[in-house]
């Protein structure tokens, strides 16, 4: 792995860049050119260049690399032509002074800026939905217990129908009625629907005599259920004055029971990282309030089997995006890997750091198929970039693109075009 150089040992180097004029390689339109420190102040270096660079894209970053006592070193600077009245002076540049230096290159190849002509589109490599429904971030499974799941029967998950069946019979020993909704988009949720998928957790409500001051003790664990304060914060997110949570609140209760509702319990469906519809129970009559808590681990597992049961009956099919290819940025691109950056969407939740995903390099006369490994991720305003290395490149394709993002023969890793990240 790279190292950071800093503080004073980054100065120290600085400095030998600007006393012993020590040339600095940077690669540009399948050219190199040899740059040299002129001065340098706090904030800024000033390089001249071997020969004139017309077209340098002003505030663009760019990597520079140099070699020193046989340690290559690579920084990145936001670089400038520099500016003599109407004459901009094409040989003379000056970029930020850089945070760190990097040494311990990992033997990799310099970056270039990505060529116009060259085209990156990937492909997940394992399944991925887009869904026109909430994304939730969710706790962690609910823990069912022997107590609770006793008497909740195996489940097929081929039949649909016949796991709603399975919930009629079992839940009359607990509540009134039921309902399972299915959401057609997001704008049909009720309020209670956007309240547990804002969560990712269960609301539930065992008496409105009691509201939420049972949720408040230690009878139920919190981290499963939705609770006042929990309730607050939506309330606050939707635009709700504070000063009056509890008359809002106290509406919220009074009209259920208004309603004929004495106890409530809504429970989120979850596919992957969305909430695709509830389970909604509730109890009228007095005598079986308050709700049974052991209610809920198997309405979970009632919840999962009508997920599975749907999956298979291809409901989710039309929005999965598995192999289908998608067209990014590319940003910059080295002989073994490359940046791309794509809008910030459902699909980059899909591609954490570590994970794997499959790039298509479309050049003029070749194509490039490779497995690319997402090494680093970061975000700028509304767009992730995606720093990828190589898995699988075959040699030939390896020559082939070195010779075209460099405009200079095959050489092994190593020489003077060695960077140390992707």
């Amino acid at each position: 792995m790279s190292m950071p150089i800093k503080g004073i040992e980054k100065d120290f180097i600085i400095n030998l860049l600007y006393n012993e004029q020590i040339p600095i390689i940077f690669l540009h339109n399948r050219e190199e050119y040899i740059l040299k420190v002129e001065k340098y102040t706090r904030d800024k270096i000033y390089f001249k260049s071997d020969r004139p660079l017309e077209d340098l894209v002003v505030g663009k970053t760019v990597d520079l690399i140099f070699t020193y006592n046989a340690l290559s070193i690579s920084f990145a600077v936001e670089m400038n032509a520099l500016e003599h009245g109407i004459n901009v002076q094409e040989k003379h540049f000056v970029g930020n002074m850089p945070e760190f230096l990097y040494k311990d290159l990992d033997r990799s190849y310099s970056r270039v800026k990505f060529p116009r002509d060259i085209q990156v589109k990937f492909t997940l490599t394992r399944d991925h939905y887009i869904l026109p429904f909430p994304e939730v971030n969710l706790v962690k499974p609910f823990e069912e217990t022997d107590m609770a799941l006793d008497g909740t029967p195996e489940l097929d998950v081929h039949d649909f129908n016949g796991i709603l069946t399975a919930i009629d019979r079992w839940i009359k020993d607990y509540a009134d009625g039921y309902k399972v909704t299915l959401f057609k988009d997001e704008t049909s949720l009720s309020f209670e629907e956007q309240l547990i998928a804002k969560n990712g957790k269960a609301l539930f409500l065992p008496s409105m005599k009691e509201r939420f001051l049972g949720l408040n003790t230690a009878t139920y664990p919190q981290k499963y259920l939705i609770t006042e304060e929990q309730f607050k914060e939506y309330l606050k997110s939707i635009g709700v004055n504070p000063t009056y949570f509890d008359k809002a609140i106290a509406h919220f209760f009074d009209s259920k029971e208004g309603g004929g509702i004495l106890a409530d319990l809504w429970i989120p469906l979850f596919f992957k990282n969305y909430m695709i519809g509830s389970i909604r129970v509730w109890i009228k009559k007095a005598e079986k309030v308050p709700l049974d808590y052991k209610v809920i681990a198997p309405l979970y597992r009632y919840a999962q089997g009508l997920i599975l049961a749907l999956k298979e009956q291809g409901y989710f099919e039309s929005r999965r995006i598995k192999d289908i290819p998608i067209t990014a940025t590319g940003i910059d691109i080295s002989a073994s890997g490359l940046r791309f950056a794509y809008p910030l969407s459902s699909i980059t939740t899909a591609m954490p750091v570590n994970s794997t995903i499959a790039l298509r390099l479309l050049i003029p006369k070749r194509t490039i198929s490779v497995n690319a490994e997402i090494v680093r991720s970061y975000k700028r305003r509304d767009t992730l970039f995606f720093g990828c290395r190589f898995l699988d490149i075959t040699p030939e394709d390896m020559r082939f693109l070195f010779e075209y993002i460099y405009g200079t023969p095959f050489t092994e890793p190593g020489t003077s075009l060695i960077s140390g990240r992707v």
